[in-house]
């Protein structure tokens, strides 16, 4: 069953329960043998998927901590292996500065446009790209953009071009609008 699309209105778009967190991204990682899932709240204290405590950290790899994500209601940010990628709510792209997104991949596809469970299930996809990552090496480039239709002027566009080195065999490529992930 498809879930209508929202009008998030003056709402942030990534704002989830943790019903939610769990039926549309825990649980997508349930069979996979290489994947721990820990649930942290703010304060890092472990939280149980029924808790009334807001989940506020997934890690992927149990204590490692080398790949998770972080939610925060205006943006949402995967980390693996020191890197970060920045999901930003276009309603609040505008309070952010070059010095806040600088060295880190920022999505550029409108998440305002997708539901609750496209949106984790687009984080859900991300993820699986890194699962068993050894090193990750990201690539910027600066891409042409048109000045005078630019809503958000605190940074240049760029297309990201993200190398994963792991052990897998069979090598694929996943593109996410401005993200281009190798693993």
């Amino acid at each position: 069953m498809q879930e209508e699309k929202v009008n998030y209105g003056s709402e942030v778009c990534m704002k989830f329960s943790n019903e939610e967190l769990w039926k549309y991204l825990i649980t997508k990682f349930g069979n996979n043998p290489d994947v721990t899932i820990k649930t942290l709240s703010d304060d890092d204290r472990e939280v149980e998927i029924t808790s009334s405590t807001p989940i506020q950290f997934i890690c992927f790899d149990g204590e490692k901590q080398d790949l998770f994500i972080s939610f925060n209601g205006n943006q949402t940010s995967i980390f693996v292996k020191d890197e970060e990628i920045m999901f930003i709510d276009e309603n609040t792209k505008g309070i952010y500065t070059t010095s806040d997104i600088v060295g880190n991949v920022v999505y550029e596809g409108n998440l305002r446009n997708f539901t609750h469970v496209e949106i984790l299930s687009l984080f859900a996809e991300v993820i699986s790209c890194f699962i068993g990552a050894i090193e990750v090496e990201i690539i910027e480039k600066e891409v042409p953009y048109d000045k005078e239709n630019k809503q958000y002027k605190y940074y240049k566009p760029h297309i990201h071009e993200i190398n994963v080195k792991n052990k897998n065999l069979d090598k694929k490529i996943k593109l996410f609008e401005n993200i281009i992930i190798n693993y």
